[in-house]
Formats: structure tokens, sequence, C-alpha cells
């Protein structure tokens, strides 16, 4: 039996491109490095192509994220979409993932915008508001993902999973950056705004594109000229508060692509 330590996979580079060779014992390639460097050919032992996750399963989906707003009794909504994946552990006990996509915007006319913003826990949010319905404890991912990804349907997002929500005072500005608090819509927008409730859906359609870059043209160039939206943040992140932390990546991550 040959295990993962005695063997060698031949990639072939260069001029031999598109070939791949056949499976090399481990121990041959100290005496044969020289010549295959020189030929093109790297040798990747199979335990790295399995420890860096060659052979994993991948779990992915898009999900999207509807904000319901009460305005004066009327309900304004807006929605976005969004792709997630996950990768099965590799053998350093490592789940890589990842997400793209863009910011939820309702438009409350006269009264302002209203942004949810992407980031980090956005690769979260299926399985914090998913889990219950699917019967899988939140660290069960080799069965909850799954399901995830095969699940069609809509749910209410509990309020601690709940994006961070921001606005701006003027929109051509990115400097009135504000953040707004979801039990006090009014605080920012006036009497007669409040949340009605949030939903996240697993769904077929495409992620969204484009939308966000309609309402702030200028977010690609702010994003490139500092790391920030508000200029000079503390210096060191425990001393930033969330807002103050608030890049062009939270609007959209496809903006320079």
């Amino acid at each position: 039996m040959m295990s993962g330590v005695t063997l060698g996979i031949e990639l072939v580079v260069g001029a031999e491109a598109g070939k791949v060779g056949a499976f090399q014992p481990l121990s041959s390639i100290g005496q044969r490095l020289a010549r295959l460097l020189t030929r093109g050919v790297i040798v990747i032992p199979a335990f790295l192509l399995a420890s860096c996750g060659m052979f994993a399963d991948v779990w992915e989906w898009n999900q999207k994220l509807t904000v319901e707003v009460l305005v004066d009794g009327k309900v304004v909504s807006g929605s976005a979409v969004s792709h997630v994946w996950w990768q099965e552990a590799n053998a350093l006990g490592v789940s890589p993932s990842g997400y793209k996509g863009e910011a939820t915007v309702v438009d409350l006319g006269t009264r302002g915008q209203l942004f949810a913003l992407i980031g980090e826990e956005t690769k979260y949010i299926a399985q914090y508001t998913l889990h219950d319905d699917l019967g899988y404890g939140r660290g069960d991912y080799e069965r909850l993902l799954p399901a995830i990804m095969h699940f069609r349907g809509t749910k209410n997002v509990p309020r601690d999973r709940y994006p961070l929500f921001v606005t701006f005072t003027n929109l051509s500005d990115p400097t009135t950056l504000r953040k707004v608090d979801p039990e006090d819509l009014a605080a920012v927008f006036g009497s007669g705004v409040s949340l009605k409730l949030i939903t996240l859906g697993v769904t077929d359609e495409k992620p969204t594109e484009g939308a966000i870059e309609k309402r702030l043209p200028w977010l690609e160039t702010v994003g490139r000229s500092r790391a920030t939206l508000l200029p000079n943040p503390p210096k060191f992140l425990k001393d930033q508060s969330d807002i103050q932390r608030v890049n062009s990546g939270n609007f959209s991550t496809e903006l320079f692509k």
C-alpha cells in the first residue's frame, strides 16, 4: 500500500505545459531535482496537495438579503444577492472561505438611503439564520453547509446577526458616512421611519453587480486613495469604532476587478 508520504506528483510547466507526468517516489526527488527544474517540472508531494485542500469539498451558494423599512406606514424594501463559498477543512484544520457581492440599499426617497453593508459576517449569516430550521448545529459544518447549499426559501435574520447599517448625509461626500441604529431609524431619517424586518434567502439569482457604483460613483476612486471612507482613523484596530473601519469593500467586493 502506498501512502501520501511516499508519493509525489509531477506538474509540468513551461514548454511541457498541459502534460502530467507519472507519480514519482519522493525518495527520488533529491537525486532528480536539478534535472526536473531545468526541464520546467515541479514535483509536489501528494500530502502537500491534500494539506492545501486540492481534493477538498467546496460548498457554495447565492444568498439574498432583503431589508424592509416602514416609512409613514408604507413598506419600502431593498435586496442584494451575494455569493458565499466554504471549503472543507484541510489537513491543517483550516476551512478556506470567501464571499463577493454588494451592500443592500433601501431608497427612502427624500428621507435618504439606508445601506446594509457586507463583510466577513456575510459568510456566516446563512449559518446563523438557517441552522435551526435545517436541524444541524452551527459547528456541524460538514452537514450544515451542504444543507444550506441545497436549501431554497427565506427566513428572518436573527437580531444579533444584523449587518452594519450606514447612511450618508450627503451622497456625494464619503466623509458624511454615519452609522444607523436598526432599532432607531427615526433618529437619522425622521419620525415615521422604522425597520420592519430583514430576511435571508438562498436563491438561484445571480450576485448583484454594479448597483452600488451607480449610487456612489466615487467609491472606487476613494477606495484606491485610502483604506477607509472616513479619513485618518486611529492607528490601532482596537481603538477604531466599527464606522471608522468601513471601507469601499463593505459596499462592493468587485470594485477593483
